[in-house]
């Protein structure tokens, strides 16, 4: 065998391994971490008890940082009302809607976590692309005034959620084989593996975490709009997902035809405005953390 083919045979090798548990149901998907999943809980019940969700979220010290940061940012009142460090005054002011964004975009960011160096630099590409692909599906929701942004926006976050899941299991899987590290395979072999295989995994983990069907539907397939619904959850984020590739946030190679295609569709279908879109666009980079 060539020194060449050696990735691309291994890497085939542990794709058929993964696929066959999901196909067989024995695949040990992530469950969602726990106070997060606690707080969602709550927050299920219109007339949730306040203390009760302080007490959880007082448990996750940067969960808790980020409450109160966004209570005190500019949208909720920051500057209006003065700062706040309690977080029942921050729950307060966020409301129930806007903690359930909050709380689920710090769980999905818990999985993007990893000790190894290699899919580290793979997942922090990935969440680059995935917080593009969100801020652009809300902004596009809000532009064209007949979807919900909200869920656009957690849409597009866990669009690509299989890859960093992917990519665990992978590792998990080469280290029975017999292997330590994954230093057989370059970063762009091990990307080329999660974006063949990682919407199942995802469609996967959506049915666990019980997140919505729109939201699972744009995890399931971003390649095709759904022109039954035209201004759905998903022909959003799959606009979103091509302006972001098209703007350089991507993980891997990508076909400038291909995407470009998808621009165009998308924008016919939605019927949005092409200047204020690429001014969206341009914006987006400023709009990043650590911008």
């Amino acid at each position: 065998m060539a020194a060449g083919d050696m990735p691309k045979r291994l890497g085939t090798e542990l794709e058929r391994i993964v696929l066959e548990r999901i196909a067989a149901n024995r695949l040990v998907l992530p469950a969602m971490p726990a106070v997060p999943q606690r707080c969602l809980e709550i927050l299920r019940d219109p007339d949730f008890n306040v203390r009760k969700l302080v007490k959880e979220i007082e448990v996750e010290p940067v969960l808790a940082l980020l409450v109160v940061r966004g209570a005190n940012s500019a949208a909720y009142g920051g500057g209006r009302g003065g700062p706040t460090h309690a977080l029942d005054q921050a729950i307060g002011r966020i409301g129930a809607r806007q903690l359930k964004l909050l709380i689920t975009e710090y769980a999905v960011n818990e999985l993007f976590e990893s000790s190894n160096r290699q899919l580290k630099e793979a997942n922090r590409k990935i969440w680059e692309h995935s917080l593009v692909v969100a801020l652009l599906a809300r902004d596009i929701a809000a532009l064209i005034g007949n979807v919900e942004p909200d869920s656009c926006y957690l849409a597009g976050l866990l669009h690509d959620i299989g890859k960093p899941v992917l990519g665990a299991m992978m590792l998990e899987v080469d280290r029975k084989l017999g292997r330590a590290t994954p230093g057989w395979i370059d970063l762009r072999g091990w990307t080329q593996i999660l974006e063949g295989s990682h919407r199942k995994v995802g469609v996967a983990v959506a049915v666990e975490w019980k997140l919505p069907d729109a939201i699972t539907s744009a995890i399931r397939d971003c390649s095709d709009y759904d022109g039954a619904d035209r201004t759905s959850v998903g022909n959003i984020v799959r606009l979103a997902n091509a302006l972001a590739k098209r703007e350089g946030y991507t993980t891997g190679p990508i076909d400038a035809a291909d995407v470009e295609a998808m621009i165009m569709v998308g924008m016919s279908m939605l019927g949005g405005d092409n200047s204020v879109v690429d001014r969206l666009v341009n914006n987006v980079r400023s709009r990043l953390p650590g911008a």
